[in-house]
């Protein structure tokens, strides 16, 4: 890939990253009330969307509430490994462009992750009804991880592509 495409992917992607990255910091500079409050109404959501996928109705908000409940912890697990999958996505894309040894390439991809998710949980260990976990940690370089890999397959898939397409030019007349 020429040097000025690179160069403008790498602002897109630098873009995109940054504007996750502030998405990332204003959710967890939401108290904890706040907090439960987002990921309940998301909780309820699915649990009534589930049901009416299964053909039943919805009538009772208490049911609803309850089930809700049952997998907000879930809900908001999930929603930090997604956050984080779409950092590892754009970094590991940013990594990919710029830097050749696989093996440097995903200790750095491995070390943003890990500063960026770290940060996060110290932050919200400063804010109000909320606290750090290493858990929430781990959980976050995990999904950063998936979105890394899925740069790597692309990467992969494209060099395939490549290939068949220049075996393909070489045959023609």
């Amino acid at each position: 890939m020429e040097k000025r495409k690179k160069k403008i992917l790498t602002a897109i992607l630098s873009l995109l990253l940054i504007a996750v990255y502030l998405v990332i910091f204003r959710l967890s500079a939401d108290d904890g009330e706040n907090s439960s409050r987002i990921s309940m109404k998301v909780s309820k959501t699915a649990v009534s969307l589930y049901y009416r996928l299964r053909g039943g109705r919805m009538d009772d908000a208490a049911f609803v509430t309850g089930a809700a409940a049952c997998v907000e912890g879930a809900v908001r697990k999930l929603a930090h490994f997604t956050e984080y999958m779409a950092v590892g996505f754009l970094a590991g894309g940013i990594w990919c462009l710029w830097v050749a040894d696989g093996q440097k390439r995903t200790a750095g991809v491995l070390i943003q992750l890990l500063v960026s998710a770290g940060l996060d949980e110290l932050h919200q260990y400063f804010v109000p009804g909320r606290h750090a976990s290493l858990r929430d940690v781990m959980i976050d370089v995990l999904g950063g991880c998936a979105g890394f890999a899925i740069v790597l397959c692309l990467k992969g898939l494209t060099k395939v592509w490549n290939h068949i397409r220049r075996r393909e030019s070489e045959t023609c007349f």
